[in-house]
């Protein structure tokens, strides 16, 4: 059958076997398109899910460690202010003043600074090839 043998629909022409199988075509590539994006976006939210659990694992660790060291400091500082006060009702000049430098070097102490040495510990950790000896 040809399109000569079809009769026109209406002010459309009649299309022949080829023009069919071209639309077919090209319809099938769409969909074919269309099934590979959506995987694409699948495997994208996909990744977007882990990294967003990554960084939340990240962020628990960061907020435990200081924790744990802002509690740290808490209690050395409540220590030393305990033994500066001991300093000054025993009326001693000396121990005041050890103790009040102490006091500012731990204030000068950075808890972030420790975090720095563990990112830089966990990174040399990571490095492949590499030998440590202890």
């Amino acid at each position: 059958m040809t399109s000569k043998n079809l009769a026109p629909v209406g002010n459309l022409p009649v299309a022949g076997i080829g023009d069919v199988l071209q639309g077919i075509r090209t319809i099938t590539e769409c969909v074919r398109d269309i099934a590979k994006e959506q995987t694409e976006q699948t495997r994208l939210r996909e990744n977007a899910r882990v990294n967003v659990e990554h960084i939340h694992a990240m962020r628990d660790v960061l907020m435990h460690h200081l924790d744990r060291s802002f509690d740290e400091r808490k209690e050395n500082f409540r220590q030393l202010f305990e033994r500066l006060d001991g300093a000054i009702q025993g009326n001693n000049v000396q121990m005041a003043s050890a103790v009040l430098d102490s006091v500012v070097k731990l204030a000068d102490a950075s808890p972030f600074k420790a975090l720095q040495d563990v990112a830089a510990t966990r990174a040399a950790l990571g490095q492949k090839g590499q030998e440590w000896k202890f």
